[in-house]
Order: C-alpha cells, then structure tokens, then sequence
C-alpha cells in the first residue's frame, strides 16, 4: 500500500492515516509519501511507528510503480490534484479516500477528477449521499462508495473503549469545553457569543478551548466580550485524554458548513463519557442522535442546552453514558477494517493502468476538479454566505498559495485538456 497524503502533520488526517496505517488490515504494508516534505517531528511519528515516510512528487511517482494500491488521502487541494491530474503515473490503481465532506464548500471531486481513479472511499455515510458526487460516481462507472471510518482513541496507550470519567476536581464549578480547530473554517462564528451568555447566565462556568489557531485574535473577542480569565485557549494540546477528562461539558458548534467528517475530537470526548452539545452538521450527524446528545440548531439553543446541562448533575451523568454507548456501539467505527478490505479487493481485482499527465494549466486547476454543485449558494442569506465563505476559505486559499509559488516556473505540461461531461 503506498498512502499518498498533500503532506503529514499533526492534524486529523495525518493522524487518521496513521492509525489506519498501524491498525489496519494486516495483510497490507503500509508506505507514506507525503507530496509536501514533512516536517522532522512529524515524519518521525509515522517512523516510530515503523512506517517507511517518503517525500516529494517525483519520489512519489517512482513508488507507485511498486504498490499494489495507490491510496489518495484526499480533501479538495492543489498538490494532490496536480498530481493526479498533471504526472504521468504508471500503471497503477488508485484509491480515492476522501476526508472531506461533500456537502461542504469545494469539497466534491467532480466526474473529471473520479476519471482518475479506480474507486472511492469516504470516512462518514453522509459524504457518499450527496446527490452530485453520486452523479458523478456513476457517470464515470465508480463502484459505490465504502464508509471507511475514521476512528479514534485517547493516546497510544489508552484502549479504544476509552477510560473512566475522572470527576473534576473544580468543586462547584463548571468547565465547558470545546477541542478542535479553532479557527473560523471549523468553529461556529457565534462559539463566544455563545460562551458569554452561559457565563452571564451561570457564573460558576468556565470554557476552555484547546487547539490551534488565531488565539490571540479570539482572545482579544474574549476580552471586548468582558470574559476574562472565563475563557482560556490553550493551543494545542499533545494529551486530549487528559484535557477532556477535566471537562464537565463538551461543547462542539462547528460553522454549518464544516468539511469535517468522522470527527475524531468529537468521538474522544463520547469516549470519555462527556455530555455533548453540537450543531448535526457535517459528518456529526453521523455520530449523534438525540438520544446521546444535545442537538441544536441555533446559537440560542446551543446556549439552553449548556444550561440544562450546567443546571443537572443528573443530565451530565445520562447524555454522558448515552454518548459513550453510542460511540462503542456505532457499525461504522466496528466495521471499518472490514470495510478498508472490501474496497480494497475491489480495487486489486481491477487491471493496472497508466495515466499519461492531462496538462492541465494552473489557473484552470480548481474548476478541472472541483464540484460547485454539490453544495449551491443561490438560496443563501447574507449570514449563510458568511458562513460557507469561511470555510470555502479553507480551500481557496490553499489554491491562492500554490498559484502564487508557481508563478516563476512555468508550466511543463500541455495544455489539451480532458473534461469528463455532466
């Protein structure tokens, strides 16, 4: 298996294709090239763990050569685009595993792109059900798409089934907290709105938030908000065990637009036994159901139902069992072995085959691969095309970069193009 990632880090994808890599199907030896030379921390991780990491498209190409599966680790950005559509790979079989949503802004592949390859994977069942990606799956003759779960756990040395709830030790008060990105393009852009009325409601509640991102721009907010030392960012945080487990609350509104899909914070903290608050938007739909969470739909109601938490130790105590039941019980997280080796013997059972570079020009590289579709904006209001303009972002601005580091080096491909017709 050569696994072939835009480039590692210590992001959810990196880590989701490391565990796949070290918990997988054993009967697949696992290689990673990462098109973007890695870091050293972060390549050393996929090391340690007795992973072969290579680095660098060319490196890439020659390594192909030798899988048996070629498996794309692939949300909607240039570098795995342009190699995909732009070197000429030989014969070979490709596996697209996409960890993205395809409900979310510029984040379904569109029928040009699937023509690259010889199958389709997702990490949550909701990605596959987008009506235009399944239009495009079928019009270039793609078998269905398998759910290949993106699973988590507390640590290396943490079980899966995760740990007993340690009791916070705060006395009386109440610890709110949210573990994620915490940038704009993930979190919902009323989170401390949303942490300012619980507080003025319930003063013996603090948030906390561990991740990266801007924090000195949401910690400024915090303060024009007059939340204080009510509100701490933590950066990111190399324990999300211990980080969870003196949580009270875990508080998870994403922008409605969110590319996320198997969520791998979110299931740690159902690990961990943690009442849950989130928005059932992108792939936490998947996860939850009202029975073993807080479900909401606006900032108003994100905002109850922290109360009603807060306000019950008993209500903690049965959303926090009932999340936990629900992420040991879920088949996705059970059966994803099973499904990574189903969709991989489709594809081993298909012929090997070259794939000549289609040349096609930088600039025209987004929309060759790109579904707008799949998520339309006509009906959007002025707070929803905010919404999905932040994490459009996400990939826009990718493209922006590599557009601008190209701009000196001219293009070394044709320009005959092929567009798979919709």
């Amino acid at each position: 298996m050569l696994h072939v990632i835009k480039g590692l880090t210590n992001g959810g994808a990196s880590m989701g294709l490391l565990r796949m890599c070290v918990g997988g199907p054993v009967d697949a030896t696992p290689t990673v090239a990462s098109l973007v030379p890695p870091r050293p921390e972060h390549r050393a991780t996929f090391e340690r763990a007795g992973i072969e990491v290579i680095a660098g498209v060319e490196a890439t190409r020659i390594a192909m050569a030798a899988a048996d599966i070629v498996q794309v680790e692939w949300w909607n950005n240039p570098y795995v685009n342009d190699f995909l559509v732009n070197t000429d790979l030989s014969a070979s079989r490709i596996l697209l595993h996409s960890r993205g949503h395809f409900d979310a802004p510029r984040m379904c592949p569109s029928a040009s792109l699937l023509s690259r390859v010889d199958g389709c994977t997702v990490t949550t069942p909701s990605a596959a059900a987008n009506p235009q990606f399944e239009r495009n799956r079928r019009l270039v003759g793609l078998p269905p798409a398998r759910c290949v779960f993106s699973e988590a756990g507390l640590g290396t040395d943490v079980p899966l089934s995760g740990s007993p709830r340690v009791v916070n030790g705060n006395g009386n008060r109440i610890t709110v907290g949210y573990l994620g990105t915490v940038e704009p393009i993930k979190m919902h852009a009323a989170m401390l709105e949303i942490a300012a009325r619980v507080i003025r409601a319930a003063p013996e509640v603090d948030f906390e938030f561990a991740g990266d991102g801007p924090l000195d721009a949401y910690r400024a907010e915090a303060d024009r908000l007059g939340l204080g030392q009510r509100v701490r960012f933590l950066g990111f945080q190399s324990d999300p065990a211990a980080f969870l487990n003196r949580l009270d609350i875990f508080c998870y509104p994403l922008n409605p637009y969110t590319y996320a899909t198997s969520e791998k914070a979110l299931q740690e903290a159902m690990l961990t036994g943690l009442p849950c608050v989130a928005f059932p938007v992108g792939g936490v739909r998947d996860l939850l159901t009202p029975d073993s969470a807080l479900l909401v739909r606006t900032p108003q109601q994100c905002v109850d139902a922290c109360l009603h938490l807060v306000g019950s130790q008993e209500a903690r105590r049965h959303y926090g069992e009932r999340a936990k039941r629900r992420i040991d019980s879920l088949t996705e997280r059970r059966e994803w072995r099973a499904e990574l080796t189903r969709a991989r013997t489709e594809i081993v059972s298909q012929a090997l085959r070259p794939r000549p570079g289609i040349g096609v020009p930088p600039q025209d590289l987004f929309d060759f691969c790109t579904d707008p579709r799949a998520c339309p904006t006509e009906a959007l209001d002025t707070e929803q095309q905010s919404d999905f303009n932040r994490v459009a972002a996400f990939v826009d601005d990718d493209y922006a970069e590599w557009l601008d580091a190209r701009t000196e080096r001219p293009h070394s491909h044709s320009t005959t193009t092929e567009r798979i017709p919709s």
